[in-house]
C-alpha cells in the first residue's frame, strides 16, 4: 500500500477525516460476519451513515494502490496520541526495497506482519506473492478494521489472518516453505513498558544465552519473538528506530544477530531521509535468517528514499569482528578500519568530559563588565557552539572568547570595591531566577560556578545538525555544557594533536550518533569515546 496518495486519493483521504466517517466507510467494505468482537464493538460505536459513491470511491483508490483509511487515520490521530502505542508509518520506498530484498532469497509461502498497522507490508507482499498467506498482528482493533477493509478491498481477505492481540503473544502453526517476518515493529520507549513484559524480554533473552537490559524499546522484544517463532530458512526484514546499533541495552540485538538470529545485513538510514515522518529518529533495516551459516554481514548507509528501493551493494564485516565491536556504527565505515590493529577507541587515549553547567547561562556568561567584577573571576571559556564550529580547528584567540563568571565560595575576603561590585551582580543574579534553579540549589553556595577544571587539549560539539567539530584548543580556554571536552591520558607532540584534530573532522560522520526529537543528532561522551581514531604509535609518528 503507498502511504502518500495520488491527487484523486488526498481528495478521498479528505472525505473522511472523521472518525464515524472514517470506520463506518471501512465497515462497508469488509464482511460484517468477519469481524471480531472488538471490530464489531469500534463499528457500532461510531456508525453513521455513508454514501454509497464514498464508499466506492474509496475502494477504487484502495485498488489503486493507496492507503486513504490509512492516511487519514494519521489525520484525525495525531503523532502524539499514536505515540504511546509506537503506530508509525512507513514509505513505500522502504516497504518495495525489503520485499525486494526477501524475494531475492527464494519463493514466500507465508508473510507475518508484527506490527501490520492498515497493512502495507503483508497486503504487498499478497499481491507480489500470490501463492502466499498473510499473517498480520496489530493490537489497536480499530486500525485491525481499517486493515480488514484494504484486504477485502483488495480480494485478499481469504489468505489473510489477522490477530488482534500482543505479537509476542501470537503462535504460528507449522507450515512447509519459508516464513518471512516483515514489517515496522512498533516503537515504543522502556518507560512505557509493563514491568511484566520487561521481566518476559529479560528471561527469554536469558533463555538464549544472551545478557539483558530492561531499557530495550518494543522493537527488540519483536525481534526476541521473532527468533522464538522462527524456524532455519525462515527470514526476517524489519525497520527499526537504530539507537541499538550502539547503546549499551542494544549488546543482546548484536549479540543474536551474530549468534542465533542469523544477521544477514543491516542498512542505516541517514537522519535526514524521512523514513518515520512523525517520529525523529534515526533508522536501519536489519535483515536477518534465522540458523544460518553465513560469516559476513553486509553494512551499508542510505543516504536519500530512493536508495531505499536498492537494498544491496554495502561491504561485508566478519561476524567475529562484530563480536568484538562494542557499537556498530564504525561497521558501517571501511571495514578495513575495524579490523587494523593500528586503529583505537578515542577512549583509551583520550578521557572525554562534559563541560561545567552553569545553571543559567544567560547569567554567569559574561557579555560585557557592566558590574565590574575582578577579572580573574572572568574564566575565557567555549560558550557557543560556534566558537568551534567556526574556529578552522583551532582555538587560539582567547581575547575571541567570552567569560563565565566564577566566583569564590566566600566573598567576605574581597577588597570592598570588589566586594561592592559582586553584590551587586548577585542581586541582579537574583532578579533572574538564577538562585532558584536546581543546579545552583544544589551547590554551595549557590553563585559557585566551578571553572577550576583543567583546559581540555581538544574540543568537540555534540548536539546539531551536522557531525560533531573538533578543535585544538590551544588557547587553553574553559569549557561549558555547550560542548565536550577531550584530556589526554597519553602524552602526545603538537602536531600529533593537530593532525588527529583534522582526521576527525574529515572521519566522522553524523550517522555515529543518535537522533532525538526534532531532527538533532547528539553524541554522549560515551559515544565519542567510542569513535575509531589511529593508534598512539600513528599519531607519535605522523600520519596523512
Amino acid at each position: 500500500m503507498k502511504p502518500r496518495p495520488s491527487a484523486r486519493g488526498i481528495t478521498t483521504v479528505n472525505a473522511l477525516l472523521d472518525l464515524p466517517t472514517l470506520i463506518s466507510v471501512a465497515t462497508r467494505l469488509v464482511n460484517r460476519e468477519a469481524l471480531s468482537e472488538a471490530e464489531e464493538a469500534i463499528a457500532n460505536l461510531h456508525s453513521t451513515a455513508v454514501s454509497d459513491e464514498l464508499v466506492e470511491v474509496v475502494r477504487a483508490a484502495i485498488v489503486d494502490g493507496t492507503d486513504p483509511l490509512g492516511a487519514a487515520y494519521c489525520v484525525i490521530r495525531s503523532p502524539q496520541q499514536r505515540r504511546s502505542t509506537g503506530q508509525t508509518f512507513t514509505p513505500v520506498e522502504a516497504v518495495l526495497g525489503m520485499f525486494t530484498w526477501a524475494e531475492a532469497q527464494g519463493e514466500i509461502a507465508r508473510i507475518v506482519d508484527p506490527g501490520a498497522g492498515t497493512g502495507r507490508y503483508v497486503l504487498h507482499g499478497l499481491r507480489q506473492n500470490p501463492r502466499a498467506i498473510g499473517i498480520a498482528s496489530e493490537m489497536d482493533p480499530l486500525v485491525a478494521l481499517l486493515l480488514r477493509a484494504n484486504a477485502t478491498a483488495l480480494g485478499l481477505a481469504e489468505r489473510l489472518a489477522i490477530f488482534i492481540g500482543d505479537y509476542r503473544t501470537l503462535e504460528l502453526e507449522p507450515i512447509t516453505g519459508r516464513t518471512l517476518f516483515i514489517g515496522n515493529p512498533p516503537y515504543v520507549r522502556h518507560h512505557d513498558i509493563l514491568p511484566s513484559w520487561k521481566e518476559w524480554y529479560s528471561d527469554s533473552l536469558k533463555a538464549l544465552g544472551h545478557a539483558a537490559s530492561k531499557l530495550a524499546g518494543l522493537h527488540l522484544h519483536f525481534f526476541v519473538k521473532t527468533l522464538d517463532l522462527a524456524r532455519p530458512g525462515d527470514l526476517g526484514c524489519f525497520i527499526t528506530a537504530a539507537e541499538w546499533l550502539d547503546v549499551n541495552y542494544g549488546q543482546s540485538m548484536r549479540d543474536m544477530l551474530t549468534n542465533g538470529l542469523g544477521g544477514r545485513a543491516i542498512f542505516v538510514v541517514a537522519p535526514e531521509v524521512p523514513v518515520f515522518g512523525d517520529a525523529m529518529v534515526s533508522a536501519c533495516i536489519t535483515c536477518f535468517e534465522p540458523g544460518t551459516t553465513e560469516e559476513n554481514i553486509e553494512f551499508r548507509t542510505i543516504d536519500n528514499l530512493e536508495q531505499l528501493l536498492d537494498l544491496t551493494g554495502g561491504h561485508f564485516a566478519d561476524k567475529k569482528a562484530a563480536q568484538a565491536q562494542r557499537t556498530w556504527s564504525i561497521l558501517l565505515r571501511n571495514q578495513d578500519v575495524v579490523r587494523n590493529e593500528a586503529f583505537v577507541d578515542l577512549g583509551e587515549l583520550f578521557k572525554v568530559s562534559r563541560g561545567q553547567v552553569t545553571g543559567k547561562n544567560s547569567v554567569w556568561v559574561a557579555k560585557d563588565n557592566r558590574f565590574g567584577i575582578p577579572a580573574e573571576y572572568l574564566i575565557p571559556a567555549i560558550t557557543d557552539a560556534a566558537d568551534i564550529i567556526h574556529s578552522g580547528g583551532r582555538i587560539a584567540d582567547v581575547h575571541a572568547l567570552r567569560r563565565v563568571i566564577a566566583l569564590p565560595a566566600v566573598l567576605d575576603d574581597l577588597p570592598r570595591e570588589e566586594y561592592l561590585a559582586v553584590q551587586e551582580f548577585l542581586r541582579w543574579a537574583r532578579s533572574q531566577d538564577a538562585d532558584k534553579g536546581w543546579i545552583a540549589q544544589h551547590r554551595s553556595p549557590w553563585w559557585r560556578v566551578n571553572m577550576s577544571k583543567p583546559a581540555p587539549q581538544i574540543v568537540v560539539t555534540y548536539m546539531g545538525r551536522r557531525p560533531p567539530v573538533f578543535a585544538v584548543n590551544a588557547a587553553g580556554a574553559g569549557i561549558i555544557n555547550v560542548a565536550h571536552g577531550l584530556y589526554a591520558k597519553v602524552a602526545l607532540p603538537e602536531q600529533s594533536v593537530e593532525k588527529l584534530v583534522t582526521w576527525l573532522n574529515s572521519n566522522v560522520s553524523q550517522d555515529l550518533g543518535r537522533v532525538y526529537a526534532g531532527g538533532l543528532t547528539k553524541f554522549e561522551p560515551s559515544e565519542v569515546a567510542r569513535l575509531r581514531i589511529p593508534s598512539v604509535d600513528l599519531l607519535r609518528e605522523g600520519f596523512e
